[in-house]
Parts: structure tokens; C-alpha cells; sequence
């Protein structure tokens, strides 16, 4: 997805070609559909947020100017439409972060796998939500920091602390799972 390409979508998109904003869909939404599930941890609300995402982005296309590139623009939209969803819901949901799946389908490695899958859940859940969205952003959506601080709507120095924090929280939380060889 090279940033011409993407201009070129959003400019015709703009003015009214449905085929390059279906275009722009096909290509942004699976990686903005697994944003959105790792800040939510539920298929069915990550589907709709991320459907309710794509209605205020064309909604909204008119007044994106370029100034950021179109996938983080397209992210904070719905890291703020998530986030005032996970406002309005009690309890708040718990992030839901699965690790890469193992090759063996050996009934122990599956238990492990899920055991693993778990802790780290549970883990990344008692992460602050603005250091669980700067980790998910550029870990698992292998955003640079300077488009982490675009989406996030923060300063690049600010996602530097942000990420060193989470992380350091994050091995910290860990240390009794790592202690019984789990993670």
C-alpha cells in the first residue's frame, strides 16, 4: 500500500469514485480490523466498529488534506470511535491478544499456545489504554513512532516514554508467568 497509490485513491475518492474508496477498504481493512479487535478483544464489536469506522471515513473524506498518510488518519478514526465506545460499555473489555499460532497440532502445544494466549491477554489488559494502543499500533501494526504519534494525536517523544513504559510495565507484569516458564 505505497502512499502515492493511496493519494491517488483518496483524491479520486473525493470526488465521488465509490470503486477507489472500495479500493481503499479492501486494502486498509484487515489491518484495521485487527487494530480495532486488539483494543476490544471481541470479533463482533471489532467488526462493528470497524464498519463504523469506514462510514465516518467517507463521511469525513473531504476534509483529509494529505497532511498525514491516509492508514493513520484512517487508524485514529477508529482509536477514537473505539475508545469512546469502551466509554460508553461497563465493564470496559479486556484486550485480546493473540500470539502467532504454533504449526503443531499436538493437544499440549494447542493447551500451551492458549495458555500463553491468556496470560498475555491478561497482561496486556492491565496495561493504561494509551500504553496498550501505542504497543498494539507499533508492535502488532508495525507502525514507525512517528505514525503512532500521528494516530494517538501525540508527540513522537511522547510515544518514545508511552513505549518504553508499556514495555517495561508489560515484563514486569510477566515476570510470575516467565518464573513458571509459561511465557
Amino acid at each position: 500500500m505505497d502512499k502515492y497509490n493511496d493519494q491517488e485513491l483518496v483524491l479520486s475518492a473525493q470526488n465521488g469514485d465509490l470503486a477507489a474508496f472500495e479500493t481503499l477498504v479492501r486494502q486498509h481493512g484487515p489491518a484495521l480490523y485487527a487494530f480495532i479487535y486488539r483494543l476490544v478483544g471481541d470479533p463482533t464489536d471489532a467488526d462493528e466498529l470497524t464498519q463504523e469506522t469506514w462510514v465516518k471515513a467517507w463521511r469525513s473524506l473531504s476534509g483529509f488534506k494529505g497532511k498525514s498518510e491516509f492508514k493513520t488518519w484512517l487508524f485514529r478514526i477508529g482509536m477514537n470511535l473505539t475508545f469512546n465506545w469502551k466509554k460508553r460499555r461497563k465493564p470496559v473489555e479486556e484486550l485480546t491478544e493473540l500470539l502467532p499460532g504454533s504449526s503443531n497440532n499436538e493437544p499440549v502445544t494447542v493447551f500451551e499456545q492458549k495458555r500463553r494466549e491468556e496470560v498475555v491477554k491478561a497482561a496486556l489488559a492491565q496495561l493504561p489504554p494509551d500504553q496498550r494502543t501505542a504497543l498494539v499500533l507499533n508492535i502488532y501494526e508495525g507502525m514507525s513512532y512517528r505514525e503512532v504519534a500521528e494516530v494517538m494525536g501525540r508527540s513522537v517523544r511522547a510515544v518514545d516514554a508511552l513505549l518504553f513504559r508499556a514495555k517495561a510495565n508489560l515484563r514486569q507484569i510477566l515476570i510470575p508467568a516467565r518464573r513458571k516458564g509459561i511465557v
